[in-house]
C-alpha cells in the first residue's frame, strides 16, 4: 500500500531538524541544537513530492532553539523520498535551503539581514549574500556576502561592488 501524500509531508516535516550527522550537534540554524524543534510560520505550503521540495511562501518565520529567520518566501529540498518510512527513523533528511529576502536571521545578541540566504548541509555553512549588514548592539559590518560555519562558529564578510570591494565596520565602544 503506497501512503498517502499528506502522511509523507507530515514525516518530512516532523524529520526536518538535521541528527547529529557526522559528529554535528547543530540544528539549521545557527546557535540551534538538533534537539530543537524546528517550527515554520507561514502564509502557504506548496509540497513538491516527485521534486523532494518545499516551498513557504508569505511572511515566513523559521524558530529553532534562539534562532529566528525572516524571509518571503523558504525552499527546502529534501534528501530521499519518504517511502512512507517513520519519522523516528528518517531525521536528516533536509540538503539545502534557500531563502528569498528581504532576509533576516536573529541569533542570541546578532542580527544578520541580507537580499537572499541559504544553508548548504554538506558544508555545514549560512550564507547571507546582497546588502549584508551584521549587527551586534552598536557595532555594524557592511558587505556583500556572509558566510557563517555553523560547525566552527567562524563568520566571514566580503565587500562587494556596492561596497566598492569593501567590508565596511563600524565598533562602538562601551559606555563607562
Amino acid at each position: 500500500m503506497r501512503p498517502q501524500p499528506f502522511a509523507l509531508l507530515i514525516a518530512a516535516l516532523v524529520a526536518a531538524t538535521p541528527a547529529s550527522a557526522a559528529g554535528r550537534s547543530g540544528g539549521i540554524l545557527p546557535g540551534a541544537s538538533a534537539k530543537d524543534p524546528l517550527n515554520i510560520d507561514a502564509g502557504k505550503l506548496d509540497y513538491f513530492e516527485k521534486e523532494q521540495k518545499l516551498i513557504y511562501s508569505g511572511s515566513v518565520i523559521v524558530t529553532q532553539g534562539p534562532t529566528t529567520l525572516k524571509a518571503s518566501r523558504l525552499v527546502i529540498f529534501l534528501e530521499g523520498k519518504g517511502g512512507g518510512e517513520p519519522a523516528a527513523t528518517n531525521n536528516d533528511r533536509v540538503k539545502h535551503i534557500d531563502a528569498d529576502g528581504p532576509v533576516t536571521l536573529v541569533s542570541k545578541d546578532q542580527i544578520g539581514t541580507g537580499d537572499r540566504g541559504s544553508y548548504d548541509k554538506a558544508e555545514n555553512k549560512v550564507y547571507l549574500t546582497g546588502n549584508v549588514t551584521l549587527t551586534q548592539g552598536e557595532n555594524i559590518v557592511k558587505g556583500e556576502k556572509l558566510v557563517y560555519d555553523v560547525g566552527t562558529g567562524l563568520a566571514t564578510v566580503q565587500g562587494g561592488a556596492s561596497q566598492g570591494g569593501r567590508v565596511r565596520s563600524t565598533f562602538t565602544p562601551k559606555s563607562q
